[in-house]
């Protein structure tokens, strides 16, 4: 099992996109670590070729190194790891919508991951298959309490969102919680960090 501040560090490089990356005092803050705790981290994963370092100014900043297959896989796995420990609501939703087999990718997000006070489900379908989707989402709606709000896109679609900085869908990225297409997940992040 991975350290839980690397897994912090780690998760928070691929959900927020950057292209020069973030310094070590950033990580820092943004992840509620010591500067002294971010920069062991840092040192380790960047001896592994997990992270890279860019020297700009007179600050070193970094990023994931999508061009290792190692760090690709460990993120997946990391997403995979935040789907188990999804509990309450949000568990039972889940486990519901990971029913659609036709998408290649599902992201669950919102205030249903917030707690118990929730007035729909939203759910981000990657896919192009609109109808379906919508179809099974009215399905669950008749048997759950609470619908189930899709967001439909496809892939291309979400790339393109993501460089033209729209803040929903960069919110969804940063706090949804992956539910199938971990790899897909991963691609587009580091599509748009190319």
């Amino acid at each position: 099992m991975m350290p839980k501040n690397t897994t912090k560090v780690i998760m928070y490089l691929l959900r927020n996109i950057n292209e020069f990356g973030y310094n070590i005092n950033q990580i820092a803050k943004l992840n509620k670590i010591s500067v002294g705790s971010a920069f062991k981290i840092l040192k380790e994963l960047e001896r592994d070729k997990i992270i890279s370092k860019k020297e700009i100014s007179n600050a070193s900043h970094y990023r994931l190194n999508f061009d290792n297959p190692e760090a690709t896989k460990l993120c997946e796995l990391l997403l995979l790891a935040e789907k188990r420990n999804l509990k309450g609501y949000a568990g039972l939703y889940t486990d519901e919508v990971i029913k659609f087999k036709d998408a290649e990718m599902i992201i669950i997000f919102g205030s249903v991951l917030k707690g118990k006070e929730f007035n729909d489900v939203d759910v981000l379908f990657i896919t192009n298959q609109p109808k379906k989707v919508n179809n099974f989402c009215l399905e669950i709606s008749k048997v759950r309490t609470k619908p189930v709000v899709p967001l439909i896109m496809e892939q291309e679609d979400l790339i393109k969102a993501m460089k033209l900085e729209k803040e929903a869908i960069l919110s969804i990225m940063k706090e949804g919680i992956v539910l199938r297409g971990e790899s897909i997940f991963v691609e587009v992040v580091k599509h748009v960090n190319s």
